[in-house]
């Protein structure tokens, strides 16, 4: 047999292997990322520690930090952005404004707020929330209560206020409680009383049922208790306040409770009001392992698919992107820089509903960060809308 015609005889062998090595390489590619899925956006993480900046001098209400040996610049640390600054022993407080956008040392002006001032040498961390209590955080009285959830107890803080009408402020996924303090300044300036509660899969809380987040799926009892507490304990109203997830789950609370609901207005901070087009958007910045480029469309469509049948992911339960949920006046907050939760989102929402969205786009803001980048707009923005629509 010639050589032409033994290649003619491999050629569709060669075709067919080539086929059966792609489908192959699409099924692990759909696994693998539909374990990420699982792993990124559904586990439950654990307690993290260690430090990834190193305190260089500490003196006079500034300190110079630079990242420790090993670690990624740090990009938050040169925004200037106010951020909470831990370390062992002891957590401050950063000013606006960094003295350097270039590689090496940052000078920061700090406040210190809990413990002693930091020394040289020591591990550091920024901390988004800034906040770790109300107590330390405003000086105001603080009561430990605890809320009805997932079969058990969730714990929360309540600050009393002059008027009926309640502020429930709800955290993100991963987050705690320490995440709406923040916003907590301006709802105490207001006279709002303040509920600042946990949910499922919270420290010290229960867990769900099925181990994992549920964007609002289940997470919305949880919250609907928290209304519960605040009617029997004296408010006629509420505002329910939702950072990320957390926007989600108030969402699904106004999908699902029972009505009349007693909520007259909204505060959502970066929502993630579609998980589907939240893992589309992450997707669309990851590569593919080993071979690279970006992820084809059809490979995140399928990796949806596998995590939704494994995990039982129901995608239009929790896609509250349409707002038929919405009916109250809405302050919406949401950054330009959020590599998280796609601002698109936010700003369809904002379009459709104009008549009770006031959207705010925090420019250069990352994900929940559009108070740290420009605290003093935000809380002065907020305070003004809870006057507005507080009743007496």
């Amino acid at each position: 047999m010639t050589r032409t015609g033994r290649r003619r005889r491999r050629g569709p062998f060669v075709g067919l292997a080539t086929v059966v090595v792609m489908v192959l390489m699409f099924a692990a590619g759909t696994g693998y990322f539909a374990g990420k899925i699982r792993s990124d956006g559904l586990a439950v993480p654990g307690p993290t520690h260690g430090y990834d900046l190193v305190v260089l001098a500490s003196a006079s209400g500034q300190v110079t930090l630079r990242e420790a040996p090993g670690q990624p610049r740090n990009d938050a640390l040169r925004a200037g952005d106010v951020y909470g600054l831990d370390w062992q022993g002891g957590s401050g407080l950063l000013g606006a404004g960094a003295a350097s956008t270039a590689a090496g040392p940052v000078l920061r002006t700090m406040t210190l707020k809990v413990g002693r001032s930091p020394t040289v040498g020591s591990g550091a961390q920024l901390r988004r929330d800034v906040y770790q209590d109300p107590r330390s955080a405003y000086g105001v009285p603080t009561q430990d209560v605890d809320i009805d959830c997932a079969g058990g107890r969730c714990p929360a803080w309540f600050l009393p206020g002059r008027t009926s009408t309640w502020a429930i402020l709800v955290h993100g996924k991963g987050a705690t409680r320490t995440e709406p303090l923040r916003a907590l300044g301006a709802v105490l300036k207001a006279g709002l009383p303040a509920l600042v509660i946990s949910y499922r899969n919270d420290p010290g809380a229960p867990r769900d049922p099925s181990g994992y987040y549920r964007y609002g799926a289940t997470e919305w009892h949880d919250l609907d208790n928290a209304v519960g507490y605040a009617r029997g304990h004296g408010a006629t109203h509420v505002v329910l306040v939702g950072f990320s997830m957390g926007g989600g789950i108030v969402a699904s609370y106004l999908e699902h409770a029972a009505r009349p609901q007693p909520v007259n207005a909204l505060v959502l901070d970066a929502p993630m009001l579609d998980f589907r087009r939240t893992v589309d958007f992450g997707a669309a910045h990851r590569s593919l392992p080993v071979v690279g480029g970006p992820l084809p469309r059809p490979l995140t469509w399928a990796a949806e698919t596998v995590a939704g049948l494994r995990y039982g992911i129901d995608w239009k339960q929790i896609d509250y992107s349409k707002a038929r949920w919405l009916h109250v006046p809405t302050l919406l907050f949401h950054g330009t820089a959020d590599a998280t939760v796609p601002i698109s989102t936010s700003d369809a929402v904002a379009r459709a509903n104009p008549d009770l969205v006031h959207e705010v786009r925090v420019a250069g803001a990352p994900h929940v960060a559009s108070w740290n980048t420009n605290p003093t707009t935000y809380d002065a923005t907020l305070e003004a809308f809870l006057r507005h629509v507080e009743r007496p």
